[in-house]
């Protein structure tokens, strides 16, 4: 049920992060007067996804790092 590798930690928090981002928005939409345009939203995504994306290039680059060590 839980992951056992770094990896499979990692990808999970980042879908983790991704049903937070989503949750936060429908209850930013539903619940608030926050008027959510379409620049508005697109503004918000592009950002959360860059963080992402980040986010998943570090991981490859631990990958990386860690396969280098232990071939050494």
């Amino acid at each position: 049920m839980f992951p056992e590798s770094d990896t499979g930690v990692y990808v999970t928090s980042g879908v983790f992060a991704l049903v937070v981002f989503a949750v936060a928005v429908t209850v930013a939409v539903g619940w608030t007067v926050l008027d959510l345009t379409a620049g508005t939203l697109l503004t918000l995504s592009l950002g959360f996804l860059l963080f992402i994306g980040v986010y998943f290039v570090s991981l490859v680059v631990y990958r990386e790092i860690d396969r280098r060590e232990r071939a050494e």
